[in-house]
């Protein structure tokens, strides 16, 4: 779910070892699904019937907050695995967590959460099947030394 920046370098990867990529990203031209190789859905319910694995690349807004919620999972393949790096909001935690719970949903892999500092006591801490850290996204060697830069700015 989305085709800008990381979810295009994320769409090379998974194009690498062989997986058939299928995005929706309404505010993308058709172009750059073609160049990145993804099969484009345009309604968001259709890439959710299909994904064997959902993978979220779009910004928390409005529009995304709860963008994936119980509505959607109930749409998922049973065994469909999640993982979210986008921003913490756009999964509705409730619903993912009773989709867990169910084993509709095979796994979660998670860098972000509704409520950060995510709390200890998050019901997905618990899962065997879901793996946690803490908002590393922007932990990077290149984020770190834009950070730096703007430090001065900051003070």
């Amino acid at each position: 779910m989305g085709l800008g920046r990381i979810g295009s370098m994320v769409a090379t990867r998974l194009k690498a070892f062989n997986m058939k990529v299928i995005a929706y990203d309404p505010y993308i031209a058709d172009e750059r699904f073609e160049r990145f190789g993804a099969e484009k859905r345009e309604r968001l319910e259709d890439l959710i019937r299909e994904a064997d694995i959902i993978t979220v690349h779009t910004p928390r807004n409005e529009e995304t907050m709860h963008m994936i919620n119980e509505e959607m999972f109930k749409l998922a393949k049973p065994g469909v695995r999640v993982v979210n790096c986008a921003r913490g909001g756009i999964i509705k935690e409730t619903a993912l967590i009773e989709g867990l719970k169910t084993g509709h949903i095979a796994s979660a892999g998670l860098d972000v959460f509704e409520k950060e500092p995510a709390d200890p006591e998050n019901p997905l801490f618990k899962f065997k099947n879901t793996v946690v850290t803490p908002h590393l996204g922007a932990d990077t060697f290149e984020a770190q030394k834009r950070w730096v830069k703007t430090l001065p700015s900051r003070l």
